[in-house]
């Protein structure tokens, strides 16, 4: 099959769910017989790190466009719509509504148009009033002319289930990879990291995550020896974002930037603690990392966490800083053992996120042969 994909930032080694989705899925499904997959990037993402990255039967087409909130991912998603409607690709997958916009350009194509819906956009705080209501029509596109959607989770399928009439959907969940703990130590000994004396967080510096009142709830734990550490970034520059670093350097935060590789492997494996503190999610790849790696989690109480599974005593009241240090305080002075490899190879493992993903691909297009 001949597959194009719209939607992502691209891989590897680019920040966000949707990214590390994308490289997960099409990576595999490149090493089937027969699959041939062009990936649209955006070049103020790549790097000599990324730029020239090889992956069998994966072509990067690399489009220019501005970094900006507003019109880097319309811009983007119009001009890689346009390239592919003179392509003979089999299926065109596009990722969330914001590029979904753009799929009535490619129905009178051959192509079959599947549409992956990972968060609900239009709800977070960074996106204006008009941000708002064209993601609103994005959905509402996105929903009515796509041949198949996939949910990445059951939560979601059944809100938009209620608003739209579809009659060919599924959920296909993220997934995780099992990994090899770290055996060194020296990045997060530069850091000024002990072993198992510090509290993990990673996301972008978006509102949502809600990285301003972990802050405030860890500077009032009392909980002396630890650190709070928080890996990621922004994507551009806002007004949270600044305030956010500030707000960090006040209160002795240490503040990674975007890590990948050794570096957040090794982060991931000596820590005390992980917490998620969202407000919003779609199927939280973080928490499934650090799940990964066996770390006591901590949870924000919202419905796509409460999806993983986890004890009652893993979540706490979203927004809540009173809740999350109680709960913070308890966690590292009563930490838990814990051992999620056969839960998150049952639920969430990428080889059979993967194949189940290729089998609807086919079994739709082989139903629809004219």
């Amino acid at each position: 099959m001949k597959i194009g994909v719209i939607g992502t930032r691209g891989f590897p080694e680019i920040q966000g769910g949707i990214e590390t989705h994308c490289m997960e899925l099409y990576s595999r499904l490149s090493s089937i017989e027969g699959n041939q997959i062009t990936v649209y990037r955006r070049t103020p993402y790549l790097n000599e790190a990324n730029r020239n990255h090889k992956y069998k039967n994966i072509r990067f087409i690399d489009i220019a466009v501005p970094r900006s909130k507003n019109f880097e991912t319309l811009l983007h998603s119009f001009l890689a719509t346009i390239h592919a409607i003179f392509q003979p690709y089999d299926i065109v997958h596009y990722h969330n509504t914001g590029p979904g916009f753009f799929i009535p350009l490619l129905k009178f194509k051959n192509a079959k148009i599947f549409f992956t819906y990972h968060n609900v956009s239009y709800t977070q705080k960074k996106w204006s009033h008009f941000g708002k209501r064209f993601l609103n029509s994005s959905e509402k596109i996105s929903m009515i002319h796509s041949d198949y959607v996939i949910f990445i989770s059951e939560i979601i399928r059944s809100e938009m289930l209620a608003k739209y009439n579809i009659s060919n959907h599924k959920v296909i969940p993220n997934g995780v990879n099992l990994p090899v703990l770290a055996v060194n130590s020296e990045y997060i000994e530069s850091l000024g990291l002990q072993k198992g004396k510090y509290v993990i967080a990673i996301g972008r510096f978006l509102e949502e995550k809600g990285f301003d009142y972990l802050i405030r709830a860890f500077v009032n734990a009392d909980i002396s020896g630890y650190k709070l550490v928080i890996a990621g970034d922004t994507d551009y520059p806002t007004e949270y974002s600044g305030k956010l670093k500030s707000l960090a350097k006040e209160n002795g935060i240490i503040l990674t930037g975007f890590i990948k590789g050794e570096k957040l492997k090794q982060v991931y494996s000596w820590a005390g603690l992980f917490i998620m503190s969202s407000f919003e999610e779609g199927l939280p790849i973080a928490l499934l990392e650090a799940m990964s790696y066996n770390i006591d989690v901590l949870a924000s109480d919202i419905p796509a966490n409460h999806q993983i599974g986890l004890d009652p005593d893993d979540y706490f009241k979203v927004g809540d800083e009173n809740d999350l240090r109680e709960k913070m305080m308890k966690k590292l002075t009563g930490r838990k053992e814990h051992n999620f490899n056969k839960f998150l190879s049952e639920r969430f493992n990428w080889d059979k996120i993967a194949l189940d993903t290729y089998n609807t691909y086919k079994n739709y297009i082989n139903s629809n042969e004219t």
